[in-house]
């Protein structure tokens, strides 16, 4: 019995939490290792036990490595998702799997997949797409040095507000401000970190419902986008220039004296 088709019969309101399921047949056991990490074949063997606790220790171990093939890791979220929702933790499911078709959003699960299983996929598909969404435009020849612009797709209109966070080091602490929204698209010239018209800041994006609460998001603390804004005050206006100038003002002068004739 293969860990989806485990999965949907403990799904069931009579369905035993503690049977221990016989192991998966060899064929099966040498189509899924091949090449698969180990920690995901124990997850799913967990799973294949009815032990959902392990398991998703074990879903989590393995996600925490994400040099992984997409389409292997997006699978590996949409059954940890069922798992929390054989667990009775739908919003944790339904984030799950939601990360699950923002990795891979043509996900497709294996032949003979049970009915349950396609039917909660389904249904986060269109959750997914009511959801609201951020996504950091990319810059045109005429923006300032530090203006971000966001796209919103908000179908449901519940963004209330949308922040850019800022730091000067990737870790953080992060900084807000807020966005001015016109329509679809939200723009903020973004803040120096550090007070200096020169810097480097780390930011992403987020936008808050009325209660205040995310609900969408564009990057994030754990892997934010990064913007260098270099001075682009005129030359006049810094100092080093003056300092510049004024040697060669001297200097000129002081040639000049030089060549020019003496009294008679």
């Amino acid at each position: 019995m293969n860990v989806l088709l485990a999965l949907v019969l403990a799904a069931g309101p009579d369905a035993p939490r503690l049977l221990v399921l016989p192991s998966p047949t060899g064929a099966l056991l040498a189509a899924t290792s091949a090449g698969t990490p180990q920690s995901l074949l124990d997850a799913r063997n967990l799973a294949e036990q009815l032990r959902y606790e392990e398991a998703v220790v074990e879903y989590q171990r393995y996600l925490s490595t994400p040099e992984r093939p997409v389409r292997e890791r997006s699978l590996a979220l949409f059954e940890l998702g069922f798992i929390h929702l054989v667990l009775g933790d739908e919003a944790t499911a339904t984030s799950r799997a939601i990360e699950a078709l923002e990795l891979d959003s043509k996900l497709t699960l294996p032949a003979g997949t049970a009915q349950k299983q396609v039917e909660f996929l389904n249904r986060t598909r269109k959750a997914q797409l009511a959801r609201a969404r951020l996504e950091v435009k990319d810059r045109e020849t005429d923006d300032a040095a530090s203006l971000v612009r966001v796209s919103v797709a908000d179908p449901e209109q519940k963004v209330a507000r949308v922040l850019i966070r800022y730091s000067a080091k990737s870790g953080g602490p992060f900084a807000s401000a807020e966005m001015k929204c016109e329509a679809a698209l939200c723009t903020a010239a973004l803040p120096s970190p550090t007070g200096d018209s020169s810097f480097t800041a780390y930011y992403f994006v987020e936008a808050l419902d009325d209660a205040q609460a995310t609900i969408a998001r564009a990057g994030g603390a754990d892997a934010p986008s990064q913007l260098v804004v270099v001075d682009t005050k005129p030359w006049y206006q810094s100092p080093w220039v003056w300092g510049i100038a004024g040697a060669v003002i001297v200097g000129g002068a002081a040639v000049g004296y030089a060549l020019s004739p003496g009294p008679r």
